[in-house]
């Protein structure tokens, strides 16, 4: 995909879990995507945003593909590493067999999706992305469904992010950050640390 806007406001976009819940309301929104507390990783190479939401209805894009239901436990793993390589994951459990404290569920759902995010210029970005999965391998239309349903949710993204760089450019004030920025900021830092370093 062609996005009109800075490489890293789509790894902003990427590290903000919370996001689902008002840009993607009708594929990866869920309850617990606007509110429930986020974990935070760091290592040399990246940063991890994650958190389990439990016993919750699965979000309309997933819901037809589970073969459990109709709550389940959820986590989203939203994953980027320098420069600009994004691993999301999304688990989803029966009930009760989610969690950080616990060993992943035989019965787990599990999509990874992996992104390529490639600097053109300072305004335009090239995302290359694909996704795969641990059931259903041989279902071509669960994987139709899901693929159309991806092409959906990053058409979302795209239009919010090309807003993002149009009032971005023209911004007057300073910025104000949310603690749900965190991941992105530290992953910002790190970005501004290499450049820093490799220009000597």
């Amino acid at each position: 995909m062609e996005m009109a806007c800075h490489y890293l406001y789509i790894i902003d976009n990427l590290l903000d879990p919370s996001h689902v819940a008002r840009v993607h309301l009708t594929s990866f929104a869920g309850a617990g995507t606007d509110n429930r507390p986020l974990d935070l990783e760091e290592s040399e190479g990246g940063v991890i945003v994650s958190r389990w939401i439990a016993d919750e209805p699965a979000p309309p894009y997933y819901a037809p593909i589970l073969p459990f239901g109709p709550s389940c436990d959820r986590k989203q793993h939203y994953e980027c590493r320098l420069p600009s390589t994004a691993i999301n994951m999304s688990v989803y459990t029966p009930t009760g067999e989610g969690g950080a404290d616990r060993p992943m569920s035989p019965n787990a759902f599990v999509n990874i999706s992996y992104n390529f995010i490639t600097p053109v210029d300072a305004e335009t970005s090239r995302y290359f992305w694909f996704q795969h999965r641990n059931m259903h391998a041989d279902d071509a239309a669960m994987s139709q469904r899901m693929f159309e349903g991806a092409v959906i949710a990053f058409n979302e993204d795209k239009e919010v992010l090309e807003y993002v760089q149009t009032g971005m450019a023209r911004r007057k004030t300073g910025y104000f950050n949310l603690g749900l920025d965190a991941g992105a900021m530290r992953f910002r830092a790190r970005v501004a640390k290499r450049i820093a370093q490799e220009a000597g």
